[in-house]
């Protein structure tokens, strides 16, 4: 049977939650060519990182221990990655699209003389062969590419896929490899954190997204207030944070963060399409906008036309007569 190998990233001794989006593509694409799901945990205690895995629906967990591997560096995956490969021969090996993914991910294409396409932020088939889709032009075009022949080297966008599924019950096994005649170029030296964000919006299941019909920060009040009679994060389009309404790491969009929760409400947003790329895979996305022929009507499930400045309020009233927020 084939074998679909995902590269599971982990750091302070944790799985990332990027992951799950990965070995949700990774699923889509196994049903389709009934193969198995792999995932790779490259570390030196794999065991004690797999149990966030242990419920899902995939096939198997395969370790790979070695002191070497505690920390990330392109010669010690690369060639464990290759070992993996050249024994297993997979139909497709996925990266998340981080520093990681777009490091080794090309390396590693470029050694097996494989093509490789990156960034990946929806899916199709023709027949059995799949059609990779990625945003080009910050957002402005969609690029659909086929890869001739497997195996597939892909990196997929971190919240453009739904997480795989709970209920499984994966096998897992060991890998052994040899590191000794690698020779390692860079060393790791540590990790420094940048400042962090007030909210991980990825996160997120409602999301209350404010524009530039706002008309100014000192209105702005109003999406945070639905936003928290809802339960949820509220966040902006990118003119809204140029404008320093409020904090870059708010913005949802192209430049900014790309989001799927099960609700996104967008408030004075007309919709550009850099916007657009950012949330358009929310489960049920509501518009409000004064102009009916707003280009966010196209994606909304549901539209409301008028003044978000008499529309806002009513919802956060009623969602506090519901006690919404505390469900």
């Amino acid at each position: 049977m084939d074998k679909i190998l995902v590269l599971i990233e982990h750091r302070d001794a944790q799985i990332l939650d990027h992951n799950l989006g990965a070995l949700g593509f990774a699923t889509q694409c196994a049903r389709r060519w009934n193969a198995d799901v792999c995932a790779l945990i490259l570390s030196n205690n794999p065991l004690a990182l797999s149990s966030k895995l242990a419920s899902k629906k995939i096939n198997e967990i395969v370790h790979v221990q070695h002191e070497i591997l505690k920390n990330y560096t392109l010669d010690g995956y690369t060639a464990v990655l290759r070992q993996w490969i050249e024994k297993n021969s997979p139909k497709m090996v996925v990266f998340s699209h981080t520093s990681i993914g777009w490091d080794v991910g090309p390396s590693l294409a470029a050694s097996f003389q494989a093509g490789i396409v990156t960034d990946i932020s929806a899916l199709a088939f023709e027949g059995s062969e799949p059609i990779f889709s990625r945003q080009v032009y910050n957002g402005k075009l969609v690029e659909k590419v086929k890869i001739k022949k497997a195996p597939y080297f892909v990196t997929v966008e971190r919240g453009g896929f739904a997480s795989v599924e709970e209920g499984g019950a994966p096998q897992v096994q060991s890998f052994d490899v040899s590191l000794d005649n690698v020779q390692f170029r860079t060393e790791f030296i540590g990790v420094e954190v940048a400042q962090k964000a007030a909210v991980d919006l990825a996160k997120s299941n409602i999301i209350v997204a404010g524009g530039r019909g706002v008309g100014k920060k000192e209105n702005f009040h109003v999406i945070e207030d639905l936003a928290h009679a809802l339960g949820g994060d509220f966040a902006a389009s990118r003119p809204v944070v140029d404008n320093e309404w409020v904090e870059r790491d708010r913005q949802v969009g192209s430049s900014g963060k790309t989001v799927a929760p099960k609700l996104y409400l967008a408030c004075g947003i007309s919709g550009a399409i850099q916007h657009l790329s950012g949330m358009k895979k929310s489960n049920v996305i509501v518009a409000i906008n004064k102009d009916p022929h707003a280009p966010i009507f196209g994606v909304a499930h549901f539209g409301i036309v008028g003044d978000l400045f008499e529309i806002v309020p009513a919802l956060i009233e009623e969602a506090k007569s519901q006690g919404i927020a505390h469900r």
